[in-house]
């Protein structure tokens, strides 16, 4: 687990005293599902995943809180050494992996308000539920909070940051339904949550032609908000750099190649080696088995 500052220099990007920091977590292991995984590939892995902070000297807010108790903890940590106190915690979209580290963040921030858009709400309660909180605990046994949170609604699509603000897109269908974005335009800046993946196998599992056009949607609403930088929620620590056009570049590509391998397979194997072949370098495979075993059955 890492934390570092985002930008091509490896210093904050600023405009006057708004900035923004990145919090991110390599890939943790998980119990594998899939037949044949560990054999071929290795251990298998939940992605990489990221929180982002942006604050000015007046107001900060965090976005996204991470899976685990200790993520929770140490996100908690890292914001409290940036000296600032989040007045809005903003959780993207409704997967539990970047909403269940809200009550140690809560636990430190008390005055923090938790926000979602109001239409992801019954989604995210969804995910946070008993049945949902066993089907986590299966991969992160005995990680979880017992006390999940949901945030409540966003009034409106702003939020302030001191002396600033960030917008809230709503985007639609990506990898889950009422996906949103975050807009800084006074940094060029898109925090992406699960909408662009960076130098990450996309989470495919359970979409459907619909769904993955939907998703290519999604990319171009972000393409047109013209931003230079991009932290994606999943996002590979060896990822280049976080530049905005690359990676929802390589989204898309993925994307199509995805659609283009799915129509010429007719087992998960030849599915894994198609994407295995045009994406060779990206992290997580193990997000691509699961895809492929979900979508062609538990042949080889």
């Amino acid at each position: 687990m890492r934390a570092g500052r985002v930008s091509d220099a490896g210093e904050p990007e600023k405009t006057m005293s708004l900035d923004f920091d990145v919090f991110v977590v390599d890939p943790k292991p998980i119990p594998s599902a899939v037949p044949g995984f560990e054999e071929v590939v290795g251990p298998a892995t939940w992605p990489p995943s990221t929180a982002t902070l942006i604050s000015d000297d007046d107001g900060a807010v965090l976005i996204d809180c991470l899976i685990t108790v200790r993520e929770g903890r140490e996100l908690a940590a890292w914001v409290k050494s940036h000296d600032c106190e989040p007045e809005y915690v903003y959780i993207t979209h409704p997967h539990a992996d970047h909403l269940l580290g809200l009550p140690e963040i809560l636990a430190a921030f008390p005055q923090a308000r938790p926000v979602a858009l109001a239409e992801s709400i019954p989604a995210m309660q969804e995910q946070i539920s008993a049945g949902y909180l066993q089907i986590w605990g299966g991969f992160f046994p005995g990680q979880l909070t017992g006390k999940p949170v949901p945030p409540g609604p966003l009034a409106g699509r702003t939020i302030p940051i001191g002396g600033s603000s960030a917008t809230v897109v709503p985007v639609g269908t990506t990898d889950t339904v009422h996906s949103s974005v975050v807009h800084v335009p006074d940094l060029s800046l898109v925090v992406s949550g699960d909408v662009v993946y960076n130098r990450t196998h996309m989470w495919l599992m359970g979409s459907t032609p619909d769904s993955r056009a939907d998703w290519a949607r999604a990319l171009d609403a972000v393409a047109a908000l013209e931003a230079d930088t991009l932290v994606a929620g999943h996002r590979d620590p060896r990822a280049p750099d976080d530049d905005a056009r690359r990676q929802i570049d390589e989204s898309r590509r993925y994307l199509a190649d995805f659609e283009t391998a799915l129509e010429r397979s007719s087992a998960p194997r030849e599915l894994i080696d198609r994407m295995t072949a045009a994406h060779p370098e990206l992290a997580n495979p193990y997000t691509l088995w699961v895809a492929a075993h979900d979508l062609l059955g538990t042949g080889t």
